[in-house]
């Protein structure tokens, strides 16, 4: 295991980590400030519960996904990949939607489960929106790893230790030590998550492709993985390593292919282009 097996799980769990320590940060927030601390325990025990969750469902989908061979494998990643690039693309939607306002909206809905008197309420609204980043958190690192060469101790530790940044950061937020602008947040992770959304579908599009379910069109339009290659360590003498850390960087992020297809190279910028124009037209008018 080396520091360029942590990376990838590290940057992905410590997005997903902050963006749920970010919204239970909010709430407990409200709560203090409106003197309700009697409501703490409800976000506590919907935290937990959300990562029980999490955890039993990124085990149920590995043993699924490690159930499979051949071309049957390669459909079921494709398709896996697909669904995953769909689902990331609902929750950039939701973000450009509510990202700007998402502070407003958690206190809203937190004050109408106190008004009703449901403190049942408070904790399913911190369960949903916790179990939500963890059940994107795993397919992000099922994406990376299908993408990358990680092992299951790397993904554990660096995921671990990127949600351990994410809950120090949290803490110093409430206290009030560290603030964070939400507004640019959500748009720097709308940007990453449209790149990587679109690699997933475009990867999954190439597995398709490897099963002879779709026709590539052009088979391999340019092969420069003797400049950047796709994985490290790449057991090419004459390539610098720095070159194979950051081929393999970009390919477990962004779907990153040495060898690309015409399909694909049609389908990822043409997804790119897409999602941002939407993305920033729900944006513009939800901040108005």
């Amino acid at each position: 295991m080396s520091i360029v097996d942590l990376v990838i799980p590290m940057f992905l769990g410590f997005r997903e980590g902050l963006e749920s320590v970010i919204i239970v940060v909010i709430i407990l927030s409200y709560l203090k400030s409106t003197n309700q601390k009697s409501y703490y325990k409800y976000v506590y025990i919907g935290a937990v519960l959300a990562v029980i969750s999490s955890i039993l469902f990124s085990i149920v989908f590995s043993l699924i996904l490690g159930g499979f061979t051949g071309i049957l494998e390669q459909l079921f990643e494709g398709y896996t990949f697909v669904i995953s690039g769909i689902f990331i693309i609902t929750l950039i939607l939701w973000i450009s939607k509510e990202g700007s306002k998402m502070r407003e909206t958690l206190d809203e809905k937190v004050e109408q489960s106190i008004t009703t008197g449901k403190s049942f309420s408070i904790l399913i609204l911190t369960f949903i929106v916790i179990i939500r980043e963890g059940i994107e958190l795993v397919l992000l690192l099922v994406g990376a790893t299908s993408l990358g060469t990680l092992d299951q101790g790397s993904i554990i530790l660096g995921s671990a230790i990127g949600i351990g940044f994410a809950i120090i950061i949290g803490i110093l937020m409430f206290y009030g030590i560290k603030t964070i602008n939400l507004s640019m947040f959500f748009k720097i992770t709308n940007a990453v998550l449209i790149l990587f959304a679109a690699g997933l579908i475009t990867y999954g599009i190439h597995e398709f492709i490897e099963a002879g379910a779709l026709n590539p069109i052009i088979e391999e339009v340019w092969n420069i993985k003797h400049i950047l290659p796709e994985s490290f360590p790449d057991n090419n003498p004459l390539t610098p390593e720095w070159l194979e850390v950051i081929g393999a960087l970009l390919k477990a992020l962004f779907g990153y292919n040495a060898n690309p297809s015409l399909l694909e190279i049609i389908i990822y910028p043409t997804l790119i282009a897409i999602i941002s124009v939407v993305s920033i037209v729900i944006w513009k008018k939800n901040d108005k």
